[in-house]
């Protein structure tokens, strides 16, 4: 028959395979064995008999215990709580860390009944769960990290219609696309090279127009590259849907791991198309704001913005520049006005006006003042511009003569870059030949 210390061994060697070790702990006395079969625990020093276990454990768990852990192991380990415990029928369990090897080892210490009379005795096993808490922790943390990357997936949804998530080294990706119902992500497709699949889906779906940027764009070598530097990269261009262009913009950044490229595809047609409007309507009311009203020429608002970026050019060394100023002036428009009324003086200011735009086709021209227009003249015009006033004046003493259509005084001055430097300068010449010219108009004489 088997005496009872053998049956006491075999119970208590079948316990020490689970746990890491044992305390067998009378009731009463709180005398204490302690037991365990792993090495690793004998380095703590633990005694294994004791006087009084309460005692020893609070005493041992400052020098073993975790140090964030040690408050709540203490004041759990007490011989009132355990009592307390047993008598409800419950089973005390305490998850702490001890420090073993100089690092944080979780444990749990459960109280296991005794057979026979549980106030008399009881047993606490100490079992090592620093794997299975581990692996709770790290399935945690990826939830949670799967929780966030599916906010910034969605965040991403709402702003893009295609992502690609391309390994940077061999080119394999993945294709997502937004679930508009669900608002999250789904997977359309994977592929084992995005560049050389971008390449030829570029060449099939790309307006030829763009294609060549696009294909050049789209290459492992060029994105690290231009990454290097930057958050992030877009670029814009055509795509052919339905044999109509669409404007789409492709926004290229690393991931965190900066192993992977995040490519983000949106259809921004609308977006480019409000903008197109937006700057053509500000064209349209910048022409209009400089556009004189009467005539259809430039104003005098034009005409000094002209002047002063030629001004800047000047001021800032360029020497090559060859342009000249003709300056045009109206004869006797105050008597047509005060004989003839102002609506007749308009259609005098008209006819002068075509006129001028007339001889000087090349040239924009400008109504600076009620009477007064100013060409200026480049290229072609500068060229022939002794021709062009010889015309014009010819044309302006025939009406002369014969009394019908525009008089007009004109004067015009060249730029000289040996002695000229501001525009008004040559204005002023030019400004000064008219009033002679006009005196002549008058008189006859100069």
């Amino acid at each position: 028959m088997v005496d009872n210390d053998t049956i006491f061994n075999k119970i208590a060697e079948a316990l020490l395979i689970d746990y890491s070790s044992v305390y067998y702990v009378n009731a009463v006395t709180n005398k204490y064995k302690w037991y365990s079969i792993n090495p690793e625990y004998h380095s703590l020093q633990i005694e294994q008999d004791g006087e009084d276990f309460f005692a020893n454990m609070a005493r041992d768990a400052e020098q073993v215990v975790y140090e964030e852990d040690k408050h709540i192991f203490q004041k759990d380990i007490s011989k009132e709580k355990l009592l307390s415990e047993m008598k409800k029928g419950t089973m005390q369990s305490i998850v702490y860390r001890l420090v073993i090897d100089g690092k944080p080892v979780y444990h749990t210490l459960r109280m296991i009944r005794g057979v026979g009379n549980q106030d008399d005795y009881f047993i606490l096993g100490v079992l090592n769960i620093d794997k299975e808490v581990r692996m709770r922790q790290e399935a945690e943390k990826l939830e949670k990290e799967r929780a966030v990357f599916n906010q910034i997936a969605e965040s991403l949804a709402a702003h893009y219609d295609v992502i690609y998530y391309v390994d940077a080294e061999t080119g394999s990706y993945t294709e997502f696309t937004a679930k508009t119902i669900y608002g999250n992500f789904e997977i359309l497709e994977t592929g084992n090279d995005f560049f050389a699949e971008s390449q030829t889906n570029a060449d099939i779906l790309v307006h030829p127009k763009d294609k060549a940027r696009v294909q050049s764009v789209l290459t492992k070598d060029y994105l690290i590259s231009v990454l290097e530097n930057k958050k992030q990269f877009s670029t814009d261009y055509r795509l052919m849907i339905d044999g109509q262009p669409q404007y789409t913009r492709l926004t290229v950044m690393w991931s965190s791991d900066r192993i992977h490229f995040i490519i983000g595809v949106e259809n921004v047609n609308e977006e480019v198309r409000r903008e197109k409007e937006h700057i053509k309507a500000l064209k349209s009311a910048n022409e209009l704001a400089r556009r004189d009203e009467l005539t259809g020429a430039k104003n005098k608002t034009a005409y000094q913005e002209l002047e002063d970026t030629i001004q800047q050019s000047l001021d800032g060394g360029v020497d090559y520049l060859s342009f000249a100023i003709a300056v045009c002036d109206l004869n006797d428009l105050k008597s047509i006005n005060d004989t003839q009324g102002h609506k007749a003086g308009d259609e005098y200011i008209r006819s002068a006006c075509k006129m001028i735009c007339d001889v000087f086709t090349h040239s924009p021209v400008f109504r600076i003042g009620g009477d007064e227009f100013v060409v200026l003249l480049t290229e072609r015009d500068y060229s022939d511009r002794k021709e062009l006033l010889a015309k014009l004046r010819e044309q302006v003493w025939d009406n002369k003569t014969k009394g019908e259509g525009p008089v007009i005084a004109t004067g015009i001055s060249e730029y000289d870059p040996q002695k000229d430097t501001e525009v008004a300068e040559v204005f002023e010449r030019a400004d000064s030949e008219m009033y002679e010219n006009k005196k002549y108009l008058k008189t006859g004489n100069v």
